[in-house]
Formats: structure tokens, C-alpha cells, sequence
């Protein structure tokens, strides 16, 4: 039984686990201090990997300076696409048109960048490219804009080439690295972040994204401590401290999981997901009372209130045997719901307070409560499933072979009903089989436990199939030898010694 309920707040837990996680994105890229000067200014020649330009186009350049400085973009927009104009089309038609170098073209895309014309940009950058394939920061910056429309493939197209024509900086193999882990390619985004993390230590963006990738390869130790180095730079970042608490969790270390989320508590943090993660933690340390507080301050700071997850915690707190705590909760998740359940989640509640109910042998409050349930849903698996156990437990309590045999026979009839749907039918031939097993009618119950294996397999369940096999085998013998028996001793009568 333990095994099952470990198991089960192990699925409970996983949720927070690094491969159900999004990656973080670098936070606020587009405006970080400097990034827009450093992007939209971005035009000085580089060798091989830039485009040349005209004296004249220096010039304009140079005027442009200030206006990049002192963030007047929008100026510098207006004056950059007259000039090109002017350049293209001349007003003046005595002047030849002439042509425009692709590093103004790539300036004019980064003030549509920064402008939020993102197709206009996207256009302007692949112009660039087109007159200049070696363009080294429009391959970059094109970078940016995708991953800012989040086309995380084009994106990563854009960077792998950046790094190919020769880029090293932290902010672009920071980027190629956020890349890679969107695309779930761990080990290639693990050694990008880790390049930038080399070059700039301290920049918090290739911290989280190395941390990130190393959790993401299972390397949950490793993940751990970057997450507590985060963490101390950040002591107010919820998020930070659930990645790290999901670490814990994933190399089996709870208490420090527990710590964390107690640290959350402390600091006013916490959220209904880690409350009702340390609730489930401190059952699985044993611990009942405290994750009835935990799980009861999930409820109170819930809107609305996640009824499904209040319930579970009810049902996994009843099946760890604290069945007078799981009431508790059922009543206080009935106090603050009140007049919102739906019916959905009424029955749900009910459910769990039949479970409940019958942990703590109040057997006639569980018969108040199934004869409810079954006068509006007649043909609701589930209290089908519920009505046959009740009726099985009944009859294990009975005296009187009568009544006994009523509530046998009651208990039948339901459990075959709950096997005819997918949902019951393996706890229905489970349950009806070892009823018939109490009775001591192992060759019959042989076919229903057989067919819940085949339903789900597990290793319990194979061993206890193999013992009720051997039951049934020795029954088997013993009808066979007793109707030889039987036949021997109608031969004799119909055909005595003389």
C-alpha cells in the first residue's frame, strides 16, 4: 500500500519537474540598459564580415551619432529614409541615382526594430544579407527579431550563422543557447551558455539558462547548487527557488525541498502550486498535520479554489491512513467552495468523503451517502464501484448468514455493473475476484483476477495472480477427486457386490 501511494505523490510531484517546465527566457532583452543604443547604432565596418561605405554615407552616419545617443531613433528614421530617398530617387534631376550600401540598409532595420515594424525590420535586415551574405551583425540582429516573434527556428538559423562568420560575444551565444534549449537539443544549449557564462560571470540570463540546461540533462545536483548561487542574488524570485526545489525533489533530497518551500512561506511567496507541493511533501515525510496546514493554506490563498487538487490531496492524505485529517480537509474545502461546486466537482467531494467514510468505519454515514449518489446517478461508474465495496465490507462485518448473504449479493451484481466501464473495470474484477476469494472460491475468482492484470500490469499484482493460480489449481484437484468420489459411489450402488 505504501509502495502505490508513493507512487502516486511521486505523479503528483512530477509536474514540477524539469521536463515539464518552459524554458525562461532571457529577461527583458529588448530592454536591457544599452541594448537599444548598441543595437540601432550598430553600423561600424568590420573587415570582411561588413558591408563598406561611401564618404557621403560616413557622413550621414556620423550625424546620426547623436541622435542614436540621445534615443532619438524616430528622428533618426525619418532622416536615414530621406536620405535614401534623396540617394535612390533624386529630387534634383540633374544627379545620377545611385546606390545604397547594405550597412544603411541594416541601420534603417534597426530603427524599424526598435520602432516595433517588425516586418518592415525582418525585410530590411534580409536586404542587407542579400546585397552582403557576409553581414555578420544583420545575421545577428535578424537574429533578435525572430527570437523576439518567437520563430525559434529561424532564430537559431540566424545565430548559427552569426557564430559561423566568427561571432564569440556572451549575448549571442547566450541567445544561440536559449535557442537550443527550445528546441530541447540540452548538451549543444549547455555548451552555448556555458561560452557566454565564461566570457560574462555575472550576467544572470547565462547563469539560469546553464542551470536550466543541466536540469534538463538530469544533472539535478549540478542544476541545484547554480539554482542556490541564483538564488542568493535574487532571494525574492519565487521561480528561482521552485526550479531549485524541483532539483531537490528530482535527486531525492525532500527535506531541502521542504526547506525551501517553508522559506517561500516565510517570506510571504508562496502560491497555491508550492503550498500544495509541500503539503504532499510532508505526506510523504509522514507528516499529516503539517500538510494539512500546508494543503489548508493552498485552499485560503486560492482564487478560485483548484478543487481537483484540494480533493486529491484529501484522497492521497486518506490512503496514507489519516483519514480524520482528510475529513478535515473535505469539510474546509466544503466551507470555502460553499455554493460554487459545480456538479462535477460535488460528486468528486462526495467520493472522497465515501473513501473517507469508510476508513474511519462509519459505514452507515458511507450507506447515507452512496443511496444519494445513486438516486441521481444510477449508472455512474464510479459510485457503482464505491456501492460494491460498500456492500463487500458490509457483508465481511455480518453475523447473520442471511443478511450476509444479501449484501453478497448486492455486492455482486455492482461490481459486475462497474466492469462493464473502462474506468472501474479494473478495481470492479479486482474487488469482486477477492471477494470470491474470501468465500473460499478461488477457481471462480481466478477469471477476474486474471482479467485486472490484464488490464494493468504489476509486480504485486503478477505474484498475487500466481497464488491465487495455485489456490485454484489445489480446488480444482480437490472437485475433480471429490466428484470421482461421488461417481465411484453411484457405481457401487447401482451395481452392488452380490
Amino acid at each position: 500500500m505504501k509502495k502505490t501511494i508513493i507512487a502516486t505523490l511521486t505523479l503528483i510531484l512530477m509536474p514540477l519537474c524539469y521536463a515539464k517546465e518552459s524554458p525562461i527566457a532571457p529577461a527583458e532583452l529588448f530592454r536591457q540598459p544599452g541594448f537599444a543604443k548598441d543595437f540601432v547604432g550598430s553600423y561600424g565596418i568590420l573587415s570582411d564580415v561588413e558591408p563598406d561605405v561611401s564618404d557621403t554615407e560616413q557622413k550621414l552616419l556620423t550625424r546620426l551619432q547623436p541622435l542614436f545617443d540621445g534615443s532619438k531613433f524616430s528622428e533618426a528614421e525619418t532622416m536615414l529614409i530621406q536620405y535614401i530617398k534623396e540617394t535612390e530617387k533624386p529630387s534634383d534631376p540633374t544627379l545620377q541615382p545611385g546606390e545604397i550600401s547594405p550597412a544603411l540598409v541594416f541601420v534603417l532595420g534597426n530603427l524599424y526594430f526598435q520602432s516595433e515594424k517588425l516586418d518592415d525590420a525582418r525585410r530590411a535586415f534580409l536586404e542587407a544579407i542579400r546585397r552582403f551574405p557576409k553581414f555578420r551583425r544583420a545575421h545577428t540582429n535578424l537574429g533578435y527579431l525572430y527570437i523576439k516573434q518567437e520563430k525559434m527556428d529561424e532564430a537559431l538559423a540566424s545565430f548559427q550563422k552569426t557564430v559561423e562568420l566568427g561571432e564569440k560575444s556572451p549575448r549571442v551565444m547566450g541567445m544561440l543557447g536559449y535557442c537550443y534549449m527550445v528546441k530541447q537539443n540540452a548538451i549543444a544549449a549547455e555548451i552555448a551558455y556555458r561560452q557566454a557564462y565564461l566570457i560574462d560571470p555575472n550576467a544572470r540570463d547565462w547563469k539560469l539558462g546553464l542551470a536550466q540546461t543541466l536540469q534538463m540533462q538530469e544533472k539535478h545536483v549540478e542544476a541545484a547548487s547554480m539554482f542556490g548561487n541564483l538564488i542568493k542574488e535574487n532571494p525574492q524570485d519565487r521561480q528561482l527557488w521552485m526550479r531549485q526545489t524541483s532539483a531537490y525533489i528530482a535527486c531525492d533530497k525532500k527535506n531541502e525541498a521542504i526547506l525551501n518551500l517553508e522559506m517561500l512561506k516565510l517570506m510571504k511567496l508562496s502560491d497555491e502550486k508550492s503550498l500544495s507541493l509541500l503539503g504532499n511533501l510532508y505526506m510523504d515525510q509522514e507528516q499529516p498535520l503539517l500538510a494539512l496546514q500546508a494543503f489548508t493554506a493552498a485552499m485560503e490563498i486560492s482564487q478560485p479554489l483548484n478543487i481537483t487538487q484540494a480533493i486529491k490531496s484529501a484522497r492521497i492524505m486518506n490512503d496514507y491512513g489519516k483519514a480524520k485529517e482528510a475529513a478535515e480537509l473535505i469539510l474546509n474545502i466544503r466551507n470555502k467552495a460553499g455554493e460554487t461546486l459545480s456538479a462535477t466537482d460535488r460528486l468528486s467531494l462526495d467520493l472522497a468523503e465515501v473513501k473517507v467514510a469508510r476508513a474511519q468505519n462509519q459505514l452507515a454515514q458511507v450507506g447515507i451517502i452512496l443511496a444519494r449518489l445513486l438516486k441521481d446517478n444510477p449508472t455512474n461508474p464510479e459510485i457503482l464501484l464505491e456501492t460494491a465495496k460498500h456492500y463487500d465490507q458490509l457483508a465481511r462485518n455480518e453475523q447473520n448468514e442471511d443478511k450476509q448473504k444479501q449484501h453478497i449479493g448486492e455486492a455482486k451484481t455492482n461490481y459486475q455493473l462497474a466492469m462493464q466501464y473502462d474506468v472501474t473495470a479494473y478495481q470492479a474484477n479486482l474487488g469482486f475476484g477477492q471477494m470470491l476469494i474470501r468465500d473460499s472460491r478461488a477457481l471462480d475468482a481466478l477469471p477476474y483476477i486474471e482479467k485486472a492484470l490484464s488490464l494493468k500490469k504489476s509486480e504485486i499484482l503478477e505474484q498475487y495472480t500466481a497464488r491465487v493460480r495455485r489456490a485454484a489449481d489445489r480446488e480444482k484437484i480437490k472437485k475433480e477427486r471429490e466428484e470421482a468420489d461421488r461417481a465411484a459411489k453411484e457405481t457401487a450402488k447401482e451395481n452392488p457386490k452380490k
